[in-house]
């Protein structure tokens, strides 16, 4: 059944695609990695929708709180900390791993904030798996729509 979802999402998005084709570069771009974007974030709603095993009451109003929660995720990550190993000399390992600290730290605020509102909506079991699987969800979803 996830499967099912996951390709018809697929199909949907390069239904889009065609359209974007026909607008200049610049803007084909833009609405390319924005489709991709949504995308992403259908298909990783759909797989918490499954892990957590929400009712269509509880995703109904879960979904624009998870929306706004990535969003927010995102605007405190410093993308500075996305260095590769081997990538690392003495000269920048302090710093990538001061922003790393600090995007830990942004992001338990976040999680900390928003354990609250999720509260609200879903159960306190389901948050704590919801917090457990999200990095995992997010992954995979990455995959199944081979955003980059």
């Amino acid at each position: 059944m996830k499967k099912i979802i996951y390709v018809a999402l697929f199909a949907v998005m390069a239904l889009f695609a065609q359209d974007v084709l026909a607008q200049p570069k610049k803007d084909a771009v833009k609405d390319e990695a924005k489709m991709k974007s949504e995308a992403l974030m259908n298909t990783r709603l759909e797989m918490i929708k499954d892990e957590l095993e929400l009712t269509d009451v509880q995703f109904t109003a879960f979904e624009p709180v998870y929306r706004e929660y990535r969003k927010v995720l995102g605007r405190v990550s410093d993308k500075g900390a996305r260095v590769k190993k081997e990538d690392l000399t003495n000269e920048n390992v302090l710093k990538v791993m001061s922003i790393r600290l600090s995007n830990t730290i942004n992001t338990a605020s976040v999680k900390q904030k928003y354990l609250w509102i999720f509260a609200e909506i879903i159960e306190p079991m389901q948050i704590e798996k919801l917090y457990r699987i999200d990095d995992r969800v997010a992954k995979e979803a990455r995959k199944i729509v081979q955003y980059k």
